[in-house]
């Protein structure tokens, strides 16, 4: 492909540019995302306390993928990770004890985060790898 041009102007141009690219490159793409998924999914267990166990171990990743795309999902299915991470107001006890607010965890979000640019730097460089030029605000 010589002088193909991609120009990206967010996530959801990158998708679609990404869906219209030759087989082997969606394969190698998948890679891509479904082992920053997976990584994403490491850190998180890592960064959790240890305490019962319970968030480390409810950590699940979801891979799906065709001829055409390559999708991840990184969930953490247990029942207070959402308290955990955005942290509680003042809790009070209707026998009147009172314990505080829980600061945020900050563990899934911050990571998700970081593991999608360098996920969304790494696809870059794929494309740029099979000949296209790419440009544009995609990270």
């Amino acid at each position: 492909m010589a002088d193909a041009r991609l120009t990206i102007n967010g996530l959801e141009e990158l998708r679609a540019a990404l869906k219209a690219l030759p087989p082997e490159l969606v394969r190698e793409a998948g890679v891509v995302v479904h082992a920053q998924a997976e990584a994403a999914a490491q850190e998180m267990r890592v960064a959790y306390p240890v305490h019962t166990g319970n968030l480390r171990n409810h950590v699940q990743v979801q891979l799906f993928g065709d001829a055409v795309s390559a999708t991840a999902r990184v969930r953490n299915t247990a029942k207070h990770a959402y308290m955990f991470e955005s942290g509680t107001g003042p809790r009070h006890w209707k026998a009147g004890k009172n314990t505080g607010r829980m600061p945020a965890g900050r563990v899934f979000i911050p990571i998700a985060m970081q593991r999608r640019r360098i996920m969304l730097a790494a696809l870059i460089d794929l494309v740029e790898r099979f000949g296209l030029h790419v440009s544009g605000a995609a990270v």
